[in-house]
């Protein structure tokens, strides 16, 4: 049975903040969805890429938040790490530290 004072103490419990952006990344300026969800290409350094495959798919959960990995292999033989933040709906690629990801 809950009472004022249990009450009282869960008014006061501060909510987590919400990261500005995931580690080790920079946010996109435009992205095209194919399905909806599906990245099929986007904008970033002012160049193109158009998506020909998705290699994989991983799902982060948080404490501040859902993230969604895609890993993509674009028309230009290039593979490029995106990060879809689920609350927000902002889109970010990924900084890759060498030819490999960290996944």
């Amino acid at each position: 049975m809950l009472s004022w004072k249990t009450l009282q103490k869960a008014a006061y419990r501060p909510v987590p903040q919400r990261m500005r952006c995931p580690p080790r990344s920079k946010p996109i300026e435009r992205v095209t969805l194919r399905f909806g969800f599906l990245p099929a290409a986007f904008c970033y350094d002012d160049r193109v890429y158009r998506v020909s495959s998705i290699v994989w798919i991983r799902d982060v959960c948080r404490h501040d938040g859902d993230l969604r990995y895609y890993r993509v292999r674009c028309t230009d033989s290039s593979e490029q790490t995106l990060i879809h933040d689920l609350v927000t709906g902002k889109w970010y690629q990924q900084h890759e530290r060498g030819h490999l990801s960290r996944w």
